[in-house]
């Protein structure tokens, strides 16, 4: 009835878990969502300190984010972007002090000048027990054994663990751990979560355990995509974060039409 993606990454996944019809719409219907402040705001911050980090060591300064923001910022026509947003928060200088605050936030974490990252960007493709998979790992680094450590930014609140558990919350480094060790033969030994806003660093050990609950996910979630695409039938999960849904907004979500 309808044919799966070809590739599945982990915020795909996550975006099936936390509601399937919202992910028919997206990756099956192909109806994106347009651009919205807080993923700008991550983008942004994110470009930022990549560009911090192939500094020579000696230049990773607040002296220099300060330049490579300005220079990312008009170069890659940030402020027409975030004026051109449908619903905005804020203005353009709450967007930079945002943004700012967050990057220089990374000190409280880290000593730039004395972090050296081994890769960055990194795009990876893999298959996992037959799942095609492909994302983009933010940073990695070599450890001392040979391991590989894994972090991701994150530019916005740490979940409430009453409604995400911590398997949920690592799954998406995780899932990257497994792509690696298939694509690359590089065991994990630690994925990290960077929370800027909050000045945060939640770290978890890779077990083998750890691993194969998100391998599970991986290919339960497949295995429930291709059934529903060939049933056409895609559950919606009706709760509160609908209120923020794009696709409630503009009428097309079959839970919500005529309402």
């Amino acid at each position: 009835m309808f044919t799966p993606p070809e590739y599945l990454s982990p915020s795909s996944i996550g975006l099936f878990r936390d509601c399937p019809q919202k992910f028919k719409l997206s990756y099956i219907d192909k109806i994106k969502e347009p651009p919205a402040w807080h993923l700008y705001l991550g983008s942004f911050v994110h470009e930022v300190l990549e560009y911090l980090y192939k500094e020579n060591a000696e230049n990773r300064t607040l002296e220099t984010l300060k330049s490579i923001a300005a220079d990312r910022w008009t170069n890659h026509e940030w402020s027409t972007k975030v004026e051109a947003l449908e619903e905005k928060p804020g203005s353009l200088t709450d967007f930079k002090r945002a943004a700012f605050e967050s990057m220089t936030n990374l000190w409280s974490l880290e000593d730039p000048a004395n972090t050296e990252l081994d890769g960055m960007e990194h795009e990876v493709f893999a298959s996992i027990d037959g799942v095609a998979m492909k994302g983009y790992i933010d940073r990695f680094i070599f450890a001392d054994d040979g391991s590989v450590v894994i972090s991701d930014y994150k530019t916005g609140k740490i979940p409430n663990p009453k409604f995400k558990s911590e398997d949920d919350k690592f799954f998406q480094l995780l899932a990257y751990a497994l792509m690696l060790e298939e694509s690359d033969q590089e065991a994990t030994s630690r994925v990290e979560l960077l929370y800027l806003t909050q000045k945060a660093k939640h770290d978890l050990t890779v077990t083998p355990m750890k691993l194969n609950i998100a391998r599970g996910v991986i290919v339960e979630t497949r295995e429930s995509i291709e059934a529903s695409c060939a049933t056409g039938e895609f559950h919606c999960n009706v709760t509160k974060l609908c209120d923020w849904c794009h696709y409630k907004k503009i009428g097309i979500c079959p839970a919500h039409a005529g309402k």
